[in-house]
């Protein structure tokens, strides 16, 4: 089953101790992250703690693989070698650290698919599934993960730059009590407390765009669009995503710089090169694989998945089609 699932544990000695890459992290030999600002930031506090580089990307569509000094870079992704972070994985042997909602009600057994067994995800931990979707995790990876490590920002713009990840100071705004609950009724964090009541105001917004946001821009080269924008100043969520691992591995070293500029964390070294997987991304409708399943569980196994969320109460996107050979 999922690490703690349904346990809705909030020690942190317990979450850290349940998930062995953290007990044993001498057995990892590095970590797949996500393409934007969430996974860089969770990948150089990686660093920082247990000493792990990034040994390729996964964008829910390919896996960006190392190419030189790594034989056999598949065949270590499935001996559970490498740690999925910032992503949500569905496969036996990968371990992974995410928090999209991946269920539609509480598995019959009560112990959650095996797929999952090394997946370390808040919302299995707390039992949060499609039908108490408005209670689903509402920040960063990089909060979960600050938390559990005791790795917390020790400056204005650390703490600026981390609200930023995943939109979590505009979730703060439109979604406020949802975030106070996950602050107040998990994570007990006085230092999330103190930024979280600062969110919604111009004071920060206007920190965040003239510290923050105006360097990453020049540091990227463009500004990103979004539909969600913050109250005050009308802000995106700005992500620092990236298309092509090969083509953009220098602006992701310089925003993997600038992370430790602000923050002070280790940066992760990053291949020299990188070889692409390429799967299929499809969405579909829920309503859809309920009239066509029996359950989740059979869905995903009949149709090979690797990997899926819940990006809303009505839709599904999943992943195939990746070739994945030791």
């Amino acid at each position: 089953m999922p690490i703690l699932y349904r346990t809705n544990c909030h020690e942190k000695s317990l979450v850290f101790a349940a998930f062995d890459p953290f007990v044993h992290p001498e057995k990892i030999e590095g970590i797949i992250i996500g393409n934007d600002l969430d996974s860089l930031l969770s990948a150089a506090l990686l660093k920082t703690r247990f000493g792990w580089d990034v040994v390729g990307f996964y964008d829910y569509t390919s896996i960006w693989s190392r190419t030189f000094g790594m034989p056999d870079f598949v065949g270590n992704l499935l001996s559970g070698k490498y740690v999925a972070v910032d992503l949500d994985i569905f496969h036996p042997a990968i371990p992974s650290i995410g928090h999209h909602i991946l269920e539609f009600q509480p598995d019959e057994s009560g112990k959650g698919f095996p797929e999952q067994q090394y997946s370390l995800n808040p919302n299995f931990i707390r039992g949060i599934d499609l039908m108490t979707y408005r209670r689903k995790y509402p920040l960063g990876t990089i909060h979960f993960l600050s938390w559990l490590l005791g790795i917390e920002p020790v400056t204005d713009e650390a703490e600026l730059l981390m609200w930023l990840a995943d939109s979590s100071f505009i979730n703060g705004q439109r979604f406020n009590p949802n975030v106070s609950e996950w602050i107040g009724g998990f994570f007990h964090s006085a230092g999330f407390q103190k930024v979280f009541q600062e969110v919604d105001t111009l004071a920060f917004e206007t920190q965040l765009r003239n510290r923050i946001l105006s360097k990453l821009e020049k540091i990227v080269g463009r500004t990103q669009n979004g539909q969600t924008r913050s109250r005050h100043l009308n802000i995106t969520g700005f992500q620092c995503k990236w298309q092509d691992a090969n083509a953009e591995r220098e602006t992701i070293g310089k925003v993997l710089e600038f992370i430790r500029e602000i923050t002070g964390w280790k940066t992760p070294n990053l291949p020299r090169q990188f070889r692409r997987i390429t799967g299929k991304r499809i969405s579909c409708r829920i309503d859809e694989i309920r009239k066509s399943f029996s359950s989740l569980e059979s869905f995903l196994r009949k149709r090979s998945v690797f990997s899926y969320v819940i990006p809303s109460q009505r839709t599904l996107n999943y992943t195939i089609h990746l070739v994945l050979e030791k």
